[in-house]
């Protein structure tokens, strides 16, 4: 049996340890930095403990240290604090050797530290950093010649600058937006990935130079990879030194200065450069610059530039440690009243401001992981993409909540013994009651009330107008002339067949006389029997350059561009013709309201125009197959429909509709008592379906997504 262990000596700190004053915190109270230059490591303590070192002595008891703090600072010190501290200090490898056990806690350390190859790619597939500079000379040696860059006059003439571009570009707007689709192509790709490349290369020397200037170290500048995304970053840890926060803001923002530096002289050569490479380049280097700059480096709940910005203005060192810290407390009170202390002891507005902050960030980061991880699967090929994907959703989403759930367990005594458990308990339960409870059983579909027979008229190929003989509103019986065209292709076409037809007719009259048409008498009887029949085609397609109505109805439109003497394209619309006796409606079901639907459901039509009377409907039919293309662009998004869509060109149709979720083309009979509307409306079809309750709707999109993807 082991004797007990009695308190343990005060262990040596290491002699290569710096002590140096750090900058106040918001309550005025001073801090100290304890500069590790081995490792390039500040850490940040308050004045207990900056008095405890003053006094450490290597081998004392923690009594002793406790006695010698109170004789010399008149502080009372806690052996258990002292004890804590020591422990502190060693874990932190500020001492030589730890407090126990000597140098068998650093093997013991190291070897937890061991993981196995599958940790090991699996941390550097989310994260790895790769110095490969140590730039500290090169600044040394550089830093004079950027005097400039640090002046008021120069950032003066950068600013007026970008607001003359900025202005010149606003007058030639369509043309800068349009200037972007110049660059969907492999050169332009490889234009922007360069641009980005040099652009992010300065943004890192703003913040190298910036720390060189205040007389900090930079270490190391490298890349650094997230989740495969390479990312530059500079090594300006030393800045922890610096006392002011405006100088520490200053490194902070110099990488986005140097980008919108670049940017407003982009912008600004832009709007003077003629067109080519040069004002390809400008257009890039505007874009990145302001895109980045303000979309990205400045988001303050990633931790880029607008992180530490945030943090120095708010003079909250390690902000987001701090604010999750305060986070999960309010968290905590809110649901269970626990009555816990906070944290630390803050002012209220600013403990206000870092659980917002919080929140924020966890909605943020929930949001951006989950979006991360579906990218991740569908930019690799299956078996990849779902490992790829649990590693994403498992470390960034389901770790920190299980992390949290078990505090949540370690505190169950108290959390059962809360009012306010169980009433928040008893609203969740509620909560899930209503979602489990099939209460909706309205279906809504998108829609247009219509005329029954509508028939939109085209050329049979392309021609040439010679005459109209209809105008908009028109009445027409079927088969009424609309517009007469003529073809000088296809009348020179029927002259020359009439011509071989001729010739032919000729060679077999004389073939009696002529040996050399009797001996082809059979060949030449089969020409001409084809002859006659392309002849019979050529004259059916003339006879259908008079456009016809098709059935009887109303004009409903008529191509104010078809004019005689015009040349119109097989694919320009002439006329809609419409018919007035019966109307009919048509819509898209969602997917998941199919089976809610029985034979003829009835409904009612809510007319978007609230002048018009609702009208009673009755389901018809619905298409065996999820439409490829939205038909009915009133009900599309882009013009103002319920439906998402979104644009698609091909060769046949330059503006096809796709749908972004299955929809189902559903036609629709209209009561023939209601009034019919003189003109096509858009509205909304009411339905009675079989009630649903959310949480079944959710299983069943579930179910969908993961047979889908299962490939069965």
């Amino acid at each position: 049996m082991k004797p007990p262990q009695g308190p343990a000596p005060m262990p040596e700190l290491r002699q290569e340890l710096r002590l140096e004053r750090g900058a106040d915190t918001l309550t005025g109270a001073p801090t100290w930095l304890v500069i590790d230059p081995v490792a390039n490591r500040y850490i940040q303590i308050d004045e207990t403990a900056y008095q405890l070192l003053s006094i450490w002595t290597p081998g004392r008891s923690t009594a002793e240290i406790a006695a010698r703090a109170l004789d010399r600072f008149g502080v009372i010190v806690e052996d258990k604090d002292i004890g804590e501290f020591a422990s502190f200090l060693a874990t932190s490898n500020l001492t030589i050797e730890p407090v126990r056990d000597g140098w068998r806690s650093f093997a013991d350390a190291a070897s937890k530290n061991e993981h196995g190859w599958l940790m090991w790619a699996v941390h550097n597939y989310l994260f790895v950093k790769l110095p490969l500079l140590k730039p500290q000379t090169f600044l040394d040696r550089t830093l004079p010649l950027t005097a400039i860059f640090f002046t008021r006059r120069f950032w003066a003439a950068i600013a007026a600058t970008g607001l003359v571009g900025l202005y010149l570009v606003s007058r030639q707007w369509e043309t800068f937006t349009t200037t972007f689709m110049n660059f969907i192509s492999w050169e332009g790709a490889a234009t922007y990935g360069l641009t980005l490349i040099v652009v992010k290369c300065l943004h890192e020397l703003g913040h190298a130079y910036t720390a060189a200037r205040y007389g900090c170290r930079v270490p190391s500048m490298g890349v650094c990879f997230m989740v495969l995304m390479p990312v530059l970053y500079t090594d300006v840890t030393d800045a922890w030194r610096l006392r002011s926060r405006r100088q520490r803001m200053t490194i902070d923002a110099a990488g986005m200065a140097v980008e919108l530096g670049l940017a407003c002289v982009a912008t600004a050569l832009w709007a003077f450069l003629p067109d080519g490479p040069l004002r390809g380049v400008a257009f890039s280097v505007a874009t990145v610059g302001w895109i980045l700059s303000l979309a990205v480096n400045l988001n303050p709940l990633m931790r880029f530039d607008g992180y530490y910005l945030l943090s120095d203005f708010l003079g909250i060192d390690n902000l987001q440690f701090r604010s999750f810290a305060f986070g999960r407390w309010r968290m905590r009170e809110v649901l269970f009243g626990l009555r816990a202390p906070p944290p630390e002891t803050l002012p209220r507005r600013t403990a206000t401001i870092l659980v917002v902050y919080a929140w924020l960030v966890w909605l943020y980061r929930l949001v951006l992981y989950t979006g991360i991880a579906l990218l991740v699967y569908h930019m690799t090929f299956k078996v990849l993409g779902i490992v790829l994907f649990l590693i994403e959703i498992v470390y960034f989403i389901a770790r920190p909540i299980s992390t949290e759930f078990k505090a949540w367990w370690a505190a169950r005594v108290a959390i059962r013994q809360r009012k306010r458990t169980w009433i928040n308990a008893g609203i969740a339960g509620v909560l899930v009651l209503l979602m489990t409870v099939p209460w909706s059983t309205r279906i809504d579909v998108p829609a247009v009330i219509e005329a029954a027979e509508m028939t939109r008229l085209y050329p049979t190929r392309p021609a040439e107008v010679v005459s109209i003989h209809v105008t908009q509103g028109q009445l027409v019986a079927a088969g009424a002339a609309i517009v007469t065209l003529t073809s000088r292709e296809l009348a020179h076409e029927l002259q020359l067949t009439d011509k071989k037809i001729a010739l032919i007719e000729l060679r077999l009259a004389r073939r009696g006389s002529d040996p050399e048409d009797r001996s082809k008498s059979l060949s030449l009887e089969r020409e001409l029997q084809s002859l006659r029949t392309k002849r019979s085609g050529l004259a059916a397609e003339r006879g259908e350059l008079t456009v016809r109505a098709p059935h009887a109805g109303e004009v409903a439109e008529l191509n104010l561009e078809v004019q005689p003497g015009r040349h119109i394209a097989r694919a320009e619309p002439i006329a809609l013709i419409r018919s007035r006796d019966r109307v009919m409606a048509r819509g898209y079901l969602a997917e998941h309201d199919l089976a809610r639907l029985g034979h003829q459901n009835p409904g009612r039509f809510v007319f978007d125009n609230p002048m018009l009377a609702r009208q009673p409907v009755t389901l018809k039919s619905v298409a065996g197959a999820a439409s490829a293309s939205i038909e009915i662009a009133e009900l599309a998004s882009q013009h103002g429909g319920h439906i998402a869509v979104r644009p698609q060109s091909d060769g046949r149709n330059p503006r096809r509709l796709v749908p972004m979720a299955a929809s189902y083309l559903a036609t629709f009979e209209v009561d023939p008592a209601g009034d019919a509307p003189e003109k096509s409306e858009r509205g909304i079809i009411q339905l009675t379906g079989s009630p649903q309750s959310f949480l079944a709707r959710a299983w069943r999109q579930t179910l969908k997504v993961l047979v889908r993807e299962s490939g069965v």
